[in-house]
């Protein structure tokens, strides 16, 4: 690559950045406004524009439903607040989505799915926002997903996995109090099922998790899972 051809390059990533902030705020004050057409537009213009599923995600909605929770923390919106934006977005997410019935474990339309997904969140954790999108990312580029959801107990885990059979689990945990459940559950799950792939998730998560893989970033996801 051409010191010039560089330079274009960095020229264009800074550009995007710039806009992926100028979309993530707009997201915001639409959350904020309970507006959810308004929220849908902003998402929808983004994908339109060329943005891909990944990078909505990261760059635009999961900074901005970050900043929600910081508000949250600090007093400036109330839990019914917090709530609201959490459902709206979801809805958005829905909204973005195709039928379930196209595509569904298959790249592109090829029908070839690429291995079964299990997303669960462990016991305690209601935050699933950002399990949901992971688990949208990973449908996209050709896994079958089951998605469990939030609050899972162990019990019920080790049992879904025995009948599911995933090739591949997702875990996550959200709130710091939870981070020990995190260690408990994966230690279990290498316990019973020592072949299945593990990824974890969530701020409450850490790389000293038994046998897993963190991932932070929903634009490298698809990259981490074990071969």
């Amino acid at each position: 690559m051409t010191e010039h051809s560089a330079e274009a390059e960095n020229s264009k990533e800074q550009q995007a950045d710039r806009s992926a902030v100028r979309l993530s705020r707009l997201y915001l004050d639409a959350v904020r406004a309970a507006d959810a057409p308004g929220a849908f537009r902003i998402a929808a213009g983004a994908l339109a524009s060329g943005m891909t599923i990944p990078e909505l995600y990261q760059r635009v909605i999961a900074p901005a439903m970050h900043e929600i929770g910081e508000l949250w923390a600090k007093g400036a919106l109330t839990v019914a607040d917090e709530h609201l934006a959490t459902a709206l977005t979801h809805r958005v997410l829905a909204a973005l989505r195709p039928p379930v019935w196209v595509g569904v474990g298959s790249e592109r339309g090829s029908g070839v799915s690429k291995g079964r997904v299990m997303l669960a969140a462990v016991e305690g954790e209601q935050h699933v926002l950002g399990l949901r999108m992971a688990a949208d990312v990973l449908e996209d580029v050709g896994f079958e997903t089951v998605y469990l959801g939030a609050d899972v107990p162990i019990g019920a885990l080790l049992q879904a996995l025995d009948s599911l059979s995933p090739d591949l689990l997702a875990l996550s945990a959200t709130m710091p109090e939870l981070g020990s459940e995190l260690d408990q559950v994966a230690a279990a799950v290498r316990r019973t099922h020592p072949r299945l792939g593990l990824l974890i998730g969530g701020q409450a998560a850490s790389p000293r998790v038994l046998g897993g893989t963190l991932v932070r970033d929903l634009e490298v996801l698809p990259a981490a899972v074990p071969g």
